[in-house]
């Protein structure tokens, strides 16, 4: 499996492929055609944010001339087909939107366990990314889950990667809810327990053959500490916890 951990895909929102840091080459390179793709909602019961959401990527991908040659939306609709569509794609788009509510549809088709036997291209994007950790870093997301005593910050996910990312950094640097400043107040404290990466959008994690790879510009925070680990157009190897960068042959 190759593994694309996006914080976003596009150029804005529901924009074109974005070609930053090698990301529409390494797509072209990895996928196998006939593309036989399957997007999985993150909004399984709201109809019209998935359907809105499918037309969007089969969209941005025929205009980056890698058209796809099937296409099914797996949502809670198509759930009792989850089995055959997942076996037959060579290529799954996990959709970006409510970490929790993503979590718990993941759960509900299996897809950790059915995940183990796909041997294609995985692209994942935003909450998505997220939810590929073992175990997933969830921070809240609404002003209510702030205030919420209950409220889950860790949650088990696909179990694809050890890392934890918190996506769209250049919006969430700034972001406050319920008082508390998302990363000042809520992922520096998280991150006495587990490093987090922080990713602008046009930078992400590519996992191949047992190595992962950081491309973009990009944060981590960990142990209270913020610190800038990776640059536009610069590539580093993450292996046991250290990142370690890698210079391109002429």
């Amino acid at each position: 499996m190759t593994l694309f951990l996006t914080s976003s895909h596009t150029i804005g929102w529901a924009g074109a492929l974005n070609p930053a840091n090698g990301l529409i080459d390494e797509l072209r390179s990895a996928l196998t055609h006939p593309i036989r793709c399957v997007m999985i909602s993150s909004f399984p019961d709201d109809v019209e944010i998935t359907d809105r959401m499918a037309w969007e990527v089969r969209e941005c991908f025929e205009n980056a001339d890698l058209a796809f040659d099937h296409y099914e939306v797996l949502d809670r609709r198509t759930v009792d087909q989850a089995e055959r569509m997942l076996s037959e794609a060579n290529f799954i788009f996990i959709c970006g939107g409510h970490v929790p509510t993503e979590n718990d549809f993941l759960k509900d088709i299996k897809l950790k366990t059915r995940i183990k036997r796909f041997d294609g291209v995985l692209l994942t994007i935003s909450a998505g990314s997220m939810n590929c950790a073992d175990n997933v870093y969830s921070p809240p997301e609404m002003d209510e889950e702030v205030l919420d005593p209950k409220y889950k910050y860790h949650r088990k996910g696909l179990a694809l990667t050890d890392v934890n990312i918190l996506p769209h950094y250049q919006t969430l640097q700034d972001m406050v809810l319920a008082g508390k400043h998302i990363i000042k107040d809520i992922a520096i404290a998280d991150s006495q327990q587990h490093p987090i990466y922080c990713l602008n959008d046009g930078s992400y994690f590519l996992i191949k053959d047992g190595i992962t790879e950081l491309r973009g510009e990009a944060l981590r925070i960990n142990k209270g500490r913020i610190t800038h680990v990776c640059s536009d157009d610069e590539r580093k190897l993450l292996k046991n916890g250290r990142l370690t960068k890698i210079t391109l042959k002429n």
